[in-house]
């Protein structure tokens, strides 16, 4: 799935950038890992413990419609966290889905997303992406735009364009998404609790 070299890229980039403005000395940032477990899995919680035992924050992503489950497992976490030193939990999720923020930056698809089609763009504003637009059949909900512009195929060179778009697209025009601003104070407040910050 395209979500997974777009919000790799995008976390790594965007606590640099944070760690870079704030931190009161240098910190080296890892690139992120990405758990081949998903959290609405059976062993997510197992999966969790695991890599939150070797870093130093574990991001949580899901879609809104499994936000549930992601808040739960971030305080399955946090509970154990008072009994070991572990990462600590961050939930990661985009108004509606991750292309939503793919598709925040028009000016970053033109350049990265070989053969990107905008002529179903249908968004004036940055924030126009998170209005919510439920049903796949309006033509302004996000994956339908993103299939229109990227094809419908995910994989193989598109995977290579999300990273790239996660490398280019402007992280102030994403700071002017609310879903974004909050996973943003979140990471932060968690980089402050584990002191880097």
């Amino acid at each position: 799935m395209s979500d997974e070299p777009f919000l790799r890229t995008l976390i790594t980039r965007q606590v640099e950038d944070l760690l870079l403005a704030k931190a009161p000395g240098p910190v080296d940032v890892q690139p992120c890992e990405v758990s081949v477990v998903r959290i609405t899995d059976w062993g997510a919680s197992e999966a969790a413990r695991r890599m939150a035992a070797e870093h130093g924050l574990l991001f949580l992503h899901s879609d809104r419609k499994e936000r549930a489950k992601a808040d739960g497992l971030a305080a399955e976490l946090r509970e154990w966290a008072r009994e070991a030193k572990v990462a600590e939990p961050v939930v990661l999720i985009p108004v509606q889905m991750t292309e939503s923020w793919m598709l925040a930056d028009r000016e970053a698809i033109t350049r990265t997303v070989g053969g990107a089609d905008l002529g179903a763009y249908p968004y004036k504003h940055p924030a126009d992406v998170e209005k919510a637009h439920n049903s796949p059949d309006h033509p302004a909900y996000a994956k339908r735009v993103w299939q229109a512009i990227a094809g419908k195929g995910h994989g193989g060179a598109l995977d290579d364009s999300m990273e790239l778009l996660a490398q280019h697209i402007d992280l102030e025009i994403l700071g002017r998404l609310p879903s974004y601003q909050r996973w943003l104070a979140d990471t932060e407040d968690a980089l402050k609790l584990k002191g880097f910050l």
